[in-house]
């Protein structure tokens, strides 16, 4: 019969064990939902497992149970994959069993005892102990990378599994305490196995980043290729009309000089209707991103929409242009298809560019009727084809971390926001 601390150490330990593995499989997978329910779920799991463990229930179905509790977790409140959760978490628990296998015996061999083998026993519950600072250990770290936008390195995960695989070979070669050999192979081959299991996650990994720079990619490249053939569109009517434009000042000449006021004007404004559709104000002084910001605006205003800017751009900075095209045409563009369908009191853009110190701050509001939909804690695209769209604010991203740069989406009061950071160096002229 376990004694009251005993079951309170397997409580304790069960409770970090399914607390650290579904955060493993969230961290990984970027995953966000309701953390109260899977904390309570959690507390429940332990609780149960720790209730199977006083019956003497072998450890191999207890790690099963775990397991399903933390696959149901993750699928069910944070809507994970349930493939990639289920290699994660099934390779986790053979991580830390492995672990726990490995210290147990090895301070068996270090004190010379049998019974730290022994789950009951008071060496096996410090070995337990021990595994669980060092997985604390870990994630702390993650958790500090996290805040700094940065990934866990690969090499502190290939070394856990390096060091199991090697402490198994060691605990091979001794005879201070008694392991039997089948038990050693089976812990060899799983330690095997985690490296290639690493191995393998590493590779679908880069696979799927390379898969959405490609999407990212074909997305901004469609939206530059709008953007230059509307203003190509556009220079080419110029042209004309500043080809023909002897022909066009000879009949205007001769309406006025036959006093045909009305005709004269009526002519001129046709004149200058293809030239409307190009403004000529300079916004941060780069000719193409004002020709995309006068360009939106001047697509909101004939959609009835109410636009108001406040930019103020530093001059001479590292920003590129097709960057600060991908960031303000995609947020313009977001904003406009937000506003297309709402009504009137909501249709309008706010767009502010200023510059903070070294810091651009590129803010777009916009309308909203109703809070934009969400998947996993990401905006969905409203289009129908979801494969070419829903892009936008990721190629944002995208072009902002090349300047240690940010992007924070909000929704309040009927309002949505966009608002992105950039660290900029200055330029010489």
């Amino acid at each position: 019969m376990m004694t009251w601390y005993q079951i309170l150490s397997f409580f304790f330990t069960n409770g970090l064990r399914i607390f650290l593995g579904l955060y493993l499989v969230i961290t990984l997978q970027q995953l966000t939902g309701n953390k109260k329910k899977a904390g309570i779920v959690s507390v429940c799991a332990a609780v149960f497992i720790t209730a199977l463990s006083c019956f003497s229930v072998q450890q191999f179905y207890l790690t099963g149970i775990e397991i399903i509790f933390v696959i149901l977790i993750a699928y069910y409140l944070y809507a994970a994959q349930l493939r990639i959760c289920l290699f994660l978490t099934f390779f986790y628990e053979v991580t830390v069993a492995l672990w726990e296998f490995m210290l147990s015996a090895g301070l068996g061999v270090i004190f010379q005892s049998d019974r730290f083998l022994d789950m009951r026993s008071y060496g096996y519950m410090a070995a337990l102990w021990i595994v669980r600072l060092l997985m604390l250990g870990i994630a702390f770290l993650a958790m500090k990378s996290h805040k700094r936008n940065e990934k866990l390195s690969p090499r502190i995960i290939a070394g856990v599994a390096i060091a199991g695989l090697l402490g198994v070979v060691l605990l091979s070669g001794q005879n201070t305490i008694s392991i039997s050999d089948d038990q050693l192979t089976t812990w060899i081959i799983f330690s095997m196995l985690i490296l290639v299991a690493i191995l393998f996650f590493n590779l679908n990994c880069q696979y799927e980043m390379e898969k959405k720079i490609m999407l990212l990619e074909k997305e901004k490249n469609t939206l530059l290729e709008h953007d230059y053939q509307t203003l190509k569109n556009v220079y080419a009517a110029n042209a004309k009309l500043f080809h023909d434009f002897h022909n066009h000042i000879d009949v205007v000449y001769h309406y006025l000089l036959k006093d045909h006021t009305d005709k004269a004007l009526h002519y001129i404004e046709d004149l200058r209707s293809p030239m409307q559709e190009i403004t000529q104000t300079a916004w941060v002084g780069d000719e193409a991103v004002d020709y995309l910001i006068n360009d939106k605006i001047a697509l909101a205003v004939s959609q009835n929409i109410q636009v108001a800017t406040n930019i103020e751009f530093p001059r001479h900075t590292n920003i590129q242009t097709v960057d600060l095209v991908a960031i303000l045409g995609n947020l313009l563009d977001n904003a406009l298809e937000a506003i297309s369908t709402v009504e009137d009191r909501f249709r309008f853009i706010n767009l502010t560019i200023r510059r903070i110190n070294n810091m651009l701050v590129i803010k777009v509001e916009n309308g909203c009727s109703a809070a934009p939909a969400e998947t996993n804690g990401k905006l969905e695209t409203s289009k129908a084809d979801k494969t070419l769209h829903g892009w936008g604010l990721q190629s944002v991203c995208t072009a902002a971390q090349r300047y240690d740069g940010t992007i924070e989406t909000e929704y309040s009061d009927h309002t949505f926001r966009a608002v992105v950071t950039l660290s900029f160096e200055a330029v010489k002229a």
